[in-house]
């Protein structure tokens, strides 16, 4: 019964994923503060170089600002570590720069904690 409700928890913690999917496709960043921390740490690689502890508000505009030189071309979790209260997803995304054409490779790891609900409370980007 226990594996049922890890499951459960699982798949939930999938469809609390949606703002942020939804906010890369779009280019807008205000969807994902719900699922943010009060603050949280970020740290970027380029392109996207943001790097910091922002508040949740502060953390939307930094990642509009950063996306907005690139659009995902594609998109695609790649895995997904659940314990009790902390979770770590990933994500792989392809990247084309607006100006140049170019296309690379980007992974973003999503940390988060759970209190009442999940929460993201650090980012990690890397270029691959």
């Amino acid at each position: 019964m226990m594996i049922v409700f890890l499951l459960l928890a699982v798949s939930q913690q999938f469809l609390q994923m949606q703002p942020i999917q939804d906010s890369i496709r779009s280019g807008d960043f205000r969807g994902i503060k719900p699922i943010c921390q009060e603050r949280l740490s970020v740290n970027l690689e380029e392109p996207l170089t943001i790097k910091g502890y922002f508040y949740r508000d502060q953390f939307a505009e930094e990642l509009d600002s950063g996306f907005s030189r690139v659009t995902a071309e594609n998109i695609e979790w790649s895995s997904i570590q659940v314990e009790a209260n902390i979770a770590v997803q990933s994500m792989n995304l392809v990247l084309k720069d607006r100006f140049s054409g170019r296309k690379f490779y980007y992974k973003l790891i999503f940390f988060m904690s759970k209190e009442k609900e999940w929460k993201l409370y650090y980012l990690r980007g890397l270029r691959i």
